[in-house]
């Protein structure tokens, strides 16, 4: 039964194939998006299997997932965030390369797609309603979830940068205020830190046109900030990709302070635990 608060949907109507480059490796790399009942599947080297069923890896400056053999495909949470910003679940990504198209810097790209590609619906996979609160992490970083009748978050970020400060964002849901207020806003890196992933083989795809480049007295991007606090919108954007993980959605409300992709991707592996346990 459906109430004011329960999760909304869209189904794919329609195949289509995204193109670009790496985040990261700066290879070229492409997401075909085909409609798939029930499942969220991820498919790559001849490989496939559901979200929820690969290993995560939140260290490397992006949300990664893990095959069985080993195999990885690498910073999905900004593609990921499209599906779960506008409820759709029932998908089957396949990635040509070593990581997912940076696309825009930020789930805009897809989004656009998606809402062109797909339909709203009234049905969708069974969510899972949280029973008792919990968090991951410690009392300066953590994700905090407790439960609610629908899914939301509440970001907060900190940095000593005086560019971005602290920042709080609170999203409710629905696609539209997704598209408008999270799905534009675009990755980000300090001036200071780009040589040092760059010799660990990070940031070789990125561009002001795909991220923002904070320095200690201005901000570069093509075009300037879309938002006075694009930065916490990006992160809230990660969180909501990196929840793809569970594999259903998700009614409750999180709470992140000063988090990560580590810290994301701990509390999705917390969940599906939780939602794998009979009822």
């Amino acid at each position: 039964m459906n109430d004011e608060g329960a999760p909304r949907f869209r189904r794919l109507c329609d195949s289509f194939a995204l193109h670009g480059v790496g985040l990261h490796s700066g290879q070229k790399c492409s997401v075909r998006v085909e409609p798939n009942e029930g499942e969220f599947l991820l498919a790559s080297e001849g490989l496939e299997l559901p979200l929820s069923r690969l290993a995560l890896d939140g260290s490397g400056r992006g949300s990664d997932y893990i095959f069985p053999d080993g195999h990885r495909v690498r910073t999905c949470e900004h593609i990921l965030a499209a599906f779960v910003g506008l409820g759709i679940w029932g998908v089957r990504l396949t990635v040509e390369g070593p990581e997912m198209p940076a696309l825009d810097g930020c789930a805009a790209q897809m989004t656009e797609t998606l809402m062109q590609k797909s339909a709203p619906c009234t049905e969708g996979p069974a969510p899972f309603h949280l029973s008792s609160p919990f968090r991951v992490g410690d009392e300066n970083r953590f994700v905090a979830v407790f439960p609610s009748h629908h899914f939301s978050v509440t970001c907060i970020v900190s940095y000593d940068s005086p560019m971005i400060g602290t920042q709080m964002l609170s999203f409710t849901g629905g696609a539209q205020s997704f598209f408008e207020d999270i799905a534009r806003a675009r990755t980000f890196a300090m001036t200071s830190e780009i040589e040092a992933l760059r010799a660990k083989g990070m940031a070789l795809g990125g561009t002001l046109d795909n991220a923002i480049l904070v320095g200690e007295n201005e901000v570069q991007a093509s075009g300037g900030l879309r938002y006075p606090d694009e930065f916490v919108r990006h992160k809230t954007l990660d969180l909501i990709g990196d929840m793809a993980a569970v594999g259903c959605p998700v009614c409750a409300h999180l709470v992140a302070m000063k988090a990560g992709h580590e810290l994301h991707l701990h509390l999705a592996e917390r969940l599906r635990a939780l939602v794998r346990v009979p009822s």
